[in-house]
């Protein structure tokens, strides 16, 4: 799980590896909706097995650890950008059997 905050508004993400038959699942972002929690986004992933929200100049990004596809862990891992009302596949990065991501600036 990975909680971030977006323009006061409380978001979690979770990191689906699989169901019982596919790695090939959902991962769910869902926001604070008053209560509790209500799903407000799924995103395809593939064996994921983490989550790592980021800020640039402003901007939010969501990264995803691909691990595993169904018979290789040679899988893109990919980077999504918010547009202000959901986030939107940004850029994907070639990785082998992703486990973590990490953010980090250098001054």
């Amino acid at each position: 799980w990975e909680h971030f905050e977006i323009d006061g508004c409380h978001y979690l993400v979770v990191a689906n590896y699989a169901n019982d038959s596919s790695v090939s699942v959902d991962s769910q972002i869902y926001r604070w909706a008053g209560a509790s929690f209500a799903e407000f986004q799924r995103i395809p992933t593939y064996g994921a097995s983490a989550w790592e929200h980021f800020e640039i100049d402003g901007a939010h990004y969501l990264v995803v650890a691909n691990s595993y596809d169904g018979s290789s862990q040679s899988i893109d891992s990919q980077i999504f950008r918010w547009t202000g009302s959901a986030f939107s596949e940004l850029q994907r990065i070639p990785t082998h059997g992703a486990h973590d991501w990490e953010h980090f600036e250098i001054d």
